[in-house]
């Protein structure tokens, strides 16, 4: 399972060893550059504004190397560099960071998206080609290592996924099924808790019918969870179907407030969390909450990112089970 990592400057030798392997630098006409001369590379453009550096991750390997660039811009972004580790080569990991990059510049506002690969270049070619870009450009190119080629200019029109929180039922199976043993195989302790399936009593995953059945008594009585209070479990869905996460609303307050959610960790860092919650707001007005409590971990930078985002105030905050919490209330 591929996720994405924003690239700090402790990790800059990782883009010198995939920019350092000669079936990269042949395919990018670039030259040899020093790790301590990548170093001074990426100080130089560590406050560019335009611009933003990811790697392509697999368990505690790095994979590949993406940079968007022209984040100022209005409407076209770019992807200024791809480029793969030669052990990941054909394993899909092109395929997984132009789908981030478009998801990634599609949250921000974009309305296209940008390449220039050489003519030379086939595998570059042919990702982007079935990606959905478009020729649109030829232009002559002189690369780093003087060669002088044909460039192509390609473009994509980014088209809105809609997005939509569903109550899990039988058709779910599947996906529900290839999400948790995708999710479960990178993390133990997933959120929202009764998102989980897994049975202490019998010691393995019960079926997703008996899953759905504790999804449904929950509605009711709230009988799965420490606070006895029903809640009820949203998949948060695309039009095709796939599972992106999940957030549970609680009929009424509690100790951890009312709401508990988690994005999919390939799918975070593109602002899904924050549409989650928005949807799950405008359910919580439907239901007659004027107001909503979320009650994170302190040191869950991104879930507080997302509560601000959606008008969240600190209220307080305590310390429990060795942990710091804090209480944020949202008005509706």
């Amino acid at each position: 399972m591929y996720y994405v990592k924003p690239l700090i400057a402790d990790d800059v030798h990782y883009v010198a060893s995939i920019m350092s392997e000669t079936s990269n630098i042949a395919a990018l006409h670039s030259t040899y550059h020093s790790l301590s001369e990548w170093k001074c590379i990426f100080d130089e453009n560590a406050c560019d504004e335009d611009e933003e550096n990811f790697l392509i991750c697999t368990d505690n390997d790095v994979c590949a190397w993406l940079k968007l660039n022209g984040l100022l811009n209005t409407d076209t972004a770019w992807i200024s560099m791809l480029v793969v580790a030669d052990k990941y080569k054909h394993q899909g990991v092109g395929k997984f960071a132009v789908e981030y990059a478009f998801e990634y510049l599609h949250s921000k506002g974009f309305n296209q998206i940008g390449v220039q690969t050489t003519e030379d270049n086939n595998a570059a070619k042919n990702l982007y080609i079935k990606s959905g870009f478009s020729i649109a450009e030829i232009k002559k190119f002189k690369a780093e290592d003087g060669t002088n080629t044909d460039s192509y200019v390609m473009l994509k029109i980014l088209e809105s996924k809609k997005y939509s929180l569903v109550i899990p039922d039988e058709t779910h199976e599947e996906a529900y099924i290839q999400m948790m043993d995708k999710w479960e195989a990178v993390e133990k302790s997933i959120q929202p808790e009764l998102l989980r399936r897994y049975s202490k009593s019998s010691g393995v995953n019960v079926s997703y019918s008996k899953w759905l059945q504790w999804c449904k008594d929950d509605r009711t009585t709230g009988s799965m969870l420490s606070t006895g209070v029903p809640c009820t479990l949203y998949f948060f869905v695309d039009d095709t179907g796939e599972i992106f996460g999940a957030i549970e609303i609680n009929q009424k307050n509690t100790h951890r407030g009312h709401l508990h959610a988690g994005i999919v960790p390939w799918h975070r860092g593109k602002g899904l969390g924050t549409k989650m919650l928005e949807s799950a707001l405008g359910i919580c007005r439907n239901m007659g909450m004027t107001s909503v409590d979320i009650v994170p971990y302190k040191s869950n930078k991104s879930a507080i990112k997302t509560i601000r985002k959606n008008g969240g105030t600190l209220m307080d905050e305590f310390f429990e089970d060795e942990k710091w919490s804090q209480r944020y209330t949202i008005p509706l």
